[in-house]
């Protein structure tokens, strides 16, 4: 019982720190949105200003990392896993700071990085301080870790499922009992908070989605399978831009993400539809308000943004930018559909979520985790058998050609560079 009164409130103050991270996220990118309508009012040099501005966040965020808390680069993700699997040493406290400022700092500059990978870390920062200060067992330290962690994934896409799943699935990759007596309180109580605050809303609204499985059940199977193959081009992209950017010595990591930054103000100013978390341009692909050649341009474009936003070592996620190529992809494969065997093409927008789902289990490896995300995301319960045969494809395909799961990569490079540091 003393394990269910912790873990109620870790989540609890997961879904504090959550909600506030949100609300600040909401506030910069409304301060972005004013500061483009005044460049465009202002012709000539006005347009430098988003640049610097931009640019200037990006540069913030990176040396606030580098300076402080190294260990909040990145999605923060497999640091945890990291910890949980006796590989890493603790998160220190400074991360939680760290993480939050530096995150409205690199989101609120419009980059395409997700808000979960920082939640969750700043979360699992939470439920590791939390069992240091009342001195608990530590077996409840890492329970609490990972209670923390799935808190922080349920608050940050309000859904509490996906969160305790999240938990066994990618943290532990096994079931234990005070685990989950943690898990279920925090989430929970991470919940009840976030939607005190924020509210109760889906993330993403979709229309009624009814999937008639026969004679068009096995096209989910097929766009599974192109799915894996995609996961696994995205995520050798994610790794390529790491290495590229630790081969580039004589740049520093603060002026690399500066550059990024600066793309991405250039962007806001020309092209603002593909910049930011995702969010946005995933529920206008869900209502079907987009033409084919505009998601085209998304899709092409965000493939390459996301790695690009990761490789510099900025606090972001890496979960939502990939449901924005994953909901193109789907409403791509779904208008080849259109033109070619109209009879049996699926509903567009069921295309378009289960893209999201089956992307997400071709990088990240956890399939019920991304089956439970895109339901409670969106509501759709109707979804749950294209989502079981489209991420069998996703999970099968990696696995044959020999992929691995994006965080145990970035989890052996965080352990390689390590041990390369302390060599030196």
């Amino acid at each position: 019982m003393a394990l269910v009164a912790s873990g109620l409130a870790v989540g609890a103050l997961a879904g504090l720190v959550g909600s506030a991270f949100n609300l600040a996220l909401v506030a910069a990118e409304q301060f972005r949105g004013s500061l483009i309508d005044w460049a465009h009012r202002n012709p000539g040099l006005g347009w430098l200003v988003p640049v610097f501005v931009a640019a200037g966040a990006a540069f913030a965020a990176r040396w606030l990392v580098g300076r402080y808390a190294p260990e909040a680069s990145g999605s923060g993700v497999q640091r945890v896993e990291a910890i949980i699997r006796g590989g890493a040493v603790s998160l220190k406290p400074a991360i939680l700071p760290i993480k939050f400022v530096g995150g409205v700092l690199a989101l609120g500059a419009g980059l395409a990085l997700g808000r979960e990978g920082p939640t969750v870390q700043m979360a699992a920062t939470i439920g590791q301080a939390w069992a240091r200060v009342f001195k608990l067992r530590p077996v409840d330290h890492r329970a609490l870790l990972a209670a923390g962690a799935g808190a922080g994934l349920a608050a940050a896409f309000n859904a509490p499922l996906a969160g305790v799943i999240f938990v066994f699935e990618e943290l532990l990759r096994r079931f234990e009992l005070r685990v989950a007596v943690a898990t279920l309180s925090a989430c929970s109580g991470g919940l009840v908070i976030m939607r005190t605050l924020i509210g109760d809303r889906l993330v993403f609204a979709v229309p009624p989605i009814v999937v008639d499985l026969f004679p068009g059940y096995f096209l989910f199977l097929a766009f599974g399978v192109l799915m894996g193959a995609l996961g696994m081009a995205y995520s050798r992209m994610v790794v390529a831009g790491l290495d590229i950017s630790d081969r580039m010595l004589r740049v520093r990591p603060e002026m690399q993400a500066a550059v990024v930054g600066g793309v991405f103000g250039l962007l806001a100013l020309f092209a603002p539809g593909v910049i930011g978390g995702g969010e946005s341009q995933v529920q206008a692909m869900l209502v079907g308000s987009d033409t084919v050649v505009t998601i085209a341009i998304l899709f092409a474009v965000r493939f390459v943004l996301g790695p690009l936003s990761y490789a510099p070592g900025l606090p972001g996620g890496l979960f939502a930018p990939l449901l924005v190529v994953g909901a193109a992809a789907g409403l791509l494969f779904g208008k080849g559909l259109e033109s070619t065997i109209p009879a049996l093409t699926p509903p567009l927008a069921a295309l378009a979520a289960v893209g999201m789902g089956a992307l997400f289990v071709a990088v990240v490896g956890a399939p019920l985790t991304g089956i439970a995300l895109v339901v409670e995301m969106t509501g759709a319960t109707t979804l749950f058998v294209p989502l079981l045969t489209a991420c069998a494809g996703a999970l099968a395909v990696p696995a044959l050609l020999g992929g691995r799961p994006i965080y145990d990569t970035l989890r052996d490079r965080d352990a390689a560079r390590y041990e390369d540091s302390t060599r030196m």
